[in-house]
């Protein structure tokens, strides 16, 4: 019986911790089968499990201390870690006390309390822990190491999801086990209706019916818990995938900040280098009719002759002008991926304010752009949008999807269209590629959680689900129009307005 699965979310990345964690995570399912019984468990067959608990915990427990003290971390951390040692240890000398008064303890409690204790230590106290260290092994002093993860740490989502995980994994299990047990008895029950006589008959088929409705309604309880569980997972993996998306607009803004400085003291000694240049040829200019008026075989002038025809002046005249030109034309090309680079980060702006989609839609195709640029052609019709209250980190996020799709669907060459416009109290946004598009079949799915039609290892089918859920944040729609050999247009529809403030809180 395996009542816990070891998951690479308990991975801390420090050997000997992920080593105790995976074998106490073993004990837990060796004596699953014991525990998880309905009666009581008697002081023989649970004295053994309380002592390897104990060796357990003096083992590992010393083991986490002594990284901890050796890498110097502060003393507030520290003791929250020492605290939640001092738990489970005061938990396990209570339960040896009843097993001592009474003889017998409830194994499911046992059982729930391992699983909870160990899936929030390891998910929780213990990644924190890990997390600290590689700070501080990185350069970090404790205090800036533990406000780090403190800040990391205050992700309630997150917390919540993992909770909510432990806890149905203990419900589908005892709801697993309350169906064996009846799938017994209405197997015992048969065999009795065989053996019995036919007075009794009428009676055994009514408690047949009953045991039968039980069965069905566990059966339909357990099926909903399954779902509710998929439906958790399939949260879990968007948040992941927003943080990255974070993650991944505050590395574009500190790019863009670090780009900006090189970029200025360029662009100033490019101004400068123009003005220099500029002098030097005006002074070659002045000096070059008193040469002229040298005789022709005066030494000066076929020495000054020889140098001009040498360093090829006169094409220098026309070349180095030309040079700095295209070398300013580059800069300003710099300067405006650094913009666009920054307006698609707003790392800055992430609450609810006033937009121009078309600046973020532009910006978000130069970030992306790389991977458009060999194989697409980009047609703008942009319209006229007055400003949106919407988040624009977020919508840019939405854009991004849509493009990186767009691009995808395109095998060798192709065109994507980028409209917008406004009906009244709304605005539209459509990009449309001219790919492959999609079969009725598919377009019912592609808003699925992990449905993709992409190669194993190209996509996580998180994109469009995501883009989705952010659009109807904002209290708007997305659509798509397609057919095999045409291509495909999404439509994004938002309200000028931006959700009501009721909406909004919860986006």
């Amino acid at each position: 019986m395996t009542f816990m699965n070891w998951s690479r979310h308990f991975v801390t990345g420090i050997e000997i911790v992920d080593r105790q964690h995976r074998g106490l995570v073993e004990l837990i399912n060796e004596v699953a089968p014991l525990l998880s019984r309905s009666e009581p468990v008697v002081a023989r067959d649970v004295e053994r499990l309380l002592d390897r608990l104990s060796a357990y915990a003096a083992t590992h427990f010393r083991d986490e201390e002594r990284l901890m003290g050796a890498a110097g971390m502060d003393a507030a951390s520290v003791g929250a870690h020492l605290c939640a040692h001092r738990a489970f240890v005061d938990e396990v000398t209570l339960m040896r006390s009843e097993v001592d008064a009474s003889g017998q303890i409830d194994g499911r409690l046992l059982l729930r309390f391992l699983a909870n204790w160990l899936s929030f230590h390891m998910l929780a106290d213990d990644q924190a822990m890990a997390r600290q260290l590689a700070l501080i092994a990185s350069g970090r002093t404790p205090a800036e190491a533990r406000a780090l993860v403190r800040e990391a740490a205050e992700d309630t989502p997150q917390a919540a999801l993992t909770e909510a995980l432990v806890d149905l994994y203990g419900v589908v299990s005892a709801r697993n086990r309350t169906l064996q047990e009846l799938n017994e008895q209405l197997q015992a029950a048969r065999r009795q209706m065989a053996e019995a006589n036919a007075g009794l008959e009428q009676q055994i088929e009514e408690r047949t019916g009953q045991l039968s409705r039980t069965n069905a309604e566990l059966l339909r309880e357990q099926a909903e818990l399954h779902a509710a569980m998929q439906a958790i997972e399939r949260t879990q993996s968007q948040l992941l995938q927003s943080e990255k998306m974070a993650a991944v607009g505050q590395l574009a803004a500190g790019v863009a900040h670090e780009i900006n400085n090189p970029i200025g003291f360029v662009g100033s000694n490019l101004g400068s280098l123009r003005g220099y240049v500029g002098r030097l040829f005006g002074v070659i200019d002045s000096v070059a009719p008193a040469i002229a008026a040298l005789p022709a075989d005066h030494p000066a002038r076929l020495a000054v002759e020889d140098a001009w025809q040498a360093a090829e002046v006169d094409f220098l005249r026309e070349d180095i002008p030309a040079l700095i030109g295209e070398s300013a034309d580059g800069l300003a090309r710099v300067r405006k991926i650094v913009a666009d680079l920054k307006d698609f980060s707003h790392v800055e702006e992430a609450e609810w304010q006033d937009a121009d989609l078309n600046r973020g839609l532009e910006s978000t195709l130069n970030v992306v752009w790389n991977e458009l640029k060999y194989k697409a052609k980009i047609v703008r019709d942009l319209g006229e949008l007055p400003a949106v209250r919407c988040i624009p980190a977020q919508l840019n996020q939405v854009f991004m999807n849509l493009l990186v799709n767009a691009g995808q669907a395109i095998e060798s060459a192709g065109t994507i269209s980028l409209r917008s416009g406004q009906d009244g109290d709304t605005v539209w946004v459509e990009v449309e590629d001219s790919g492959g598009g999609m079969p009725p079949e598919v377009q019912k799915r592609i808003f699925e959680p992990f449905f993709t039609t992409k190669p194993v290892g190209k996509g996580t089918g998180l994109g469009l689900p995501i883009s989705r859920e952010i659009v109807h944040r904002h209290a708007g729609t997305i659509s798509v129009d397609s057919e095999p050999g045409r291509g495909s247009c999404f439509r994004i529809r938002l309200p000028i307005a931006g959700p009501q403030p009721g909406q909004e809180a919860a986006a």
